[in-house]
């Protein structure tokens, strides 16, 4: 799984600018009409900035640790190495499975956030 993850990852990490842009504006949207605007009509801007933000740490956490996962050791790597690699390998399973879960919830959100936004605008 983690290797699935992580060719994934090597294939889209050219969208990490692109992703860290998205992040930044989505941050300054939500942030100008919070902060700045007392207008109830600019409030139709903040569940779509929210969702884009939440869209794209998402991906930034993606493309920012997958990309580094060890191979997995072979027969003729010394045993304390092979320790050290599959150590590495299990924190990495476990954070994808973290990924799985926060991206489900990231859907869920969503979801909900579309339901409101559509019923409120």
């Amino acid at each position: 799984m983690i290797d699935r993850i992580r060719t994934l990852s090597l294939r889209l990490i050219r969208l990490k600018p692109i992703c860290t842009g998205m992040a930044l504006v989505s941050s300054l949207v939500f942030g100008y009409v919070v902060l700045f605007e007392a207008d109830a009509s600019k409030d139709i801007y903040l569940i779509p900035s929210v969702m884009l933000l939440l869209w794209s740490l998402l991906s930034l956490s993606l493309l920012s640790s997958f990309p580094y996962v060890p191979p997995t050791p072979t027969g003729d790597v010394r045993l304390i190495k092979r320790l050290k690699i599959r150590l590495i390998r299990l924190l990495y399973h476990i954070a994808s499975w973290l990924f799985l879960a926060l991206s489900m919830t990231t859907l869920w959100l969503s979801l909900r956030l579309l339901n409101v936004w559509r019923v409120a605008f």
